[in-house]
C-alpha cells in the first residue's frame, strides 16, 4: 500500500486551522475571563466611587452633624432632669403637707404604694422608670377642690392624677373625695446624660401635737366674702371656763 505524502500547501492549510483553533480557545478560555474580571472591577469602582461621594458629603456636613448630635444629647439631658432620682415616702408627705398649707383643704387619710415599676429601659447603663401611687382622701370647699386639681400640674416633679372621685357631704356641707396621684422618677445611672443628684427632703414643719383631739370643719366667711371651711377644735376646758364666766356675770 502506497501512502501519499503531504504537500507544502496542505501543511500551510493545516497550520492555519491549528492557529485558528488556538485563537478560539484563547478567546473563550482566556479573553472572556479577563473581560468578566474587568467588568467586575469596573462595577466595584462604581460602588467605591459612590461610597467616596457619600463620605465626602458627610465630611462636608460634619459641622452640622456635630451640632445636631450635641443638640440631641442636650435634649436627652433635659428630659432626664425633669424626673427626680427618687421619691421617698417623706417627700410625698412633704408635698401633701404643702398642698394642705397652700390650697387650704383638709387631708384625712393617705394610702401609699411605693416603688412601682413603670418601664425598664434596655441597656447596661439605662435608668428604670418608677412611680409612687398615693391615695389621698380629703375634705374641701368647691374652690379648694378646683385648686387641688390645678396644684398637681404645678409640682416640680412629674405628677399625674389618674383617677378622682368626689361627693357632697351633707353632714358638714363640704366636698369629700379621693384623688389618686402618681409621682414619677428615674433611677440614678452613671450615664453621661444623667447629671442629677439626690435632693434631700426639706423639713416638713408638721407639728407633733394639737390642742385637742376633737375637731370638725366649720363654715366661715373669708376676707373676700366667700364662704370657706376651717377646722374647729373642741376644747372642753374652754367650754367650762366660758360657763363659769357666764355664771359670774349673772
Amino acid at each position: 500500500m502506497k501512502i501519499s505524502g503531504i504537500t507544502d500547501k496542505e501543511k500551510q492549510l493545516l497550520f492555519i486551522v491549528l492557529a485558528l483553533g488556538l485563537l478560539v480557545c484563547a478567546y473563550f478560555f482566556g479573553f472572556t475571563k479577563l473581560m468578566d474580571q474587568a467588568r467586575a472591577i469596573e462595577a466595584s469602582n462604581v460602588q467605591d466611587q459612590a461610597t467616596v461621594d457619600q463620605l465626602q458629603a458627610m465630611y462636608d456636613k460634619q459641622a452640622d452633624t456635630k451640632a445636631e448630635t450635641d443638640q440631641f444629647k442636650n435634649n436627652i439631658r433635659n428630659i432626664v432632669k425633669k424626673y427626680p432620682v427618687d421619691v421617698p415616702q417623706e417627700k410625698s408627705i412633704y408635698l401633701l403637707q404643702q398642698m394642705e398649707d397652700i390650697v387650704g383643704l383638709h387631708i384625712d387619710t393617705i394610702n401609699f404604694s411605693m416603688d412601682n415599676m413603670l418601664m425598664d429601659f434596655s441597656g447596661d447603663d439605662a435608668p428604670e422608670g418608677r412611680y409612687d401611687a398615693l391615695g389621698v382622701h380629703f375634705s374641701a370647699s368647691y374652690s379648694q377642690f378646683k385648686d387641688l386639681l390645678k396644684y398637681a400640674t404645678e409640682f416640680d416633679d412629674r405628677t399625674t392624677e389618674p383617677s378622682i372621685s368626689v361627693e357632697f357631704d351633707q353632714s358638714t356641707g363640704v366636698l369629700t373625695g379621693t384623688v389618686n396621684y402618681r409621682m414619677y422618677y428615674l433611677t440614678k445611672t452613671d450615664s453621661e446624660f444623667d447629671t442629677r443628684t439626690y435632693e434631700e427632703v426639706p423639713p416638713t414643719g408638721i407639728e407633733s401635737g394639737v390642742d385637742s383631739i376633737f375637731g370638725a370643719l366649720i363654715e366661715e366667711e373669708g376676707e373676700d366674702g366667700e364662704m370657706t371651711y376651717g377646722k374647729w377644735n373642741y376644747n372642753p376646758i374652754d367650754e367650762l371656763l366660758d360657763g363659769l364666766n357666764g355664771e359670774a356675770q349673772e
